[in-house]
């Protein structure tokens, strides 16, 4: 009778084992697999280090995703390096990508990087009018 609780017991110890390697198995696919997904199927180049990566310096994946994924369905690609840099700078990821991408159409020869600086300053309306 002892033995078959003992075996019992390791049974569901051995069920609880798997059903905690399982469910960290789905966190860690929606945190990196997702945006991955996302970024592939929109033909952005990220690899899931990346995203590692963005996720350790507690970086707003999906925010970052999100403004790459803007910039390159306007035509106007941008490094994952560049928008994650922007992000921990505090900008507005949104309204510099857009900046980025309305003066790329305007034919205007600004960095991102340039765009970046000007929001900093809170001049971004003022550089993009020409002034």
């Amino acid at each position: 009778m002892l033995i078959a609780q003992a075996e019992h017991f390791l049974l569901m110890a051995a069920g609880a084992v798997f059903l905690m390697i399982f469910l960290a198995s789905l966190y860690v696919m929606t945190r990196v697999f997702t945006p991955w997904l996302q970024s592939l199927m929109a033909g952005v180049p990220l690899s899931v280090l990346s995203i590692i990566g963005m996720r350790l310096r507690r970086t707003d994946v999906k925010a970052v995703v999100r403004a790459l994924v803007m910039a390159h369905q306007a035509g106007a690609p941008l490094s994952v390096v560049e928008v994650e840099r922007a992000y921990l700078q505090r900008v507005d990821l949104e309204k510099v990508v857009l900046a980025f991408i309305r003066a790329k159409k305007d034919g205007r020869d600004f960095t991102f990087e340039q765009l970046v600086e000007a929001d900093l300053d809170k001049r971004l309306e003022e550089k993009l009018r020409g002034r």
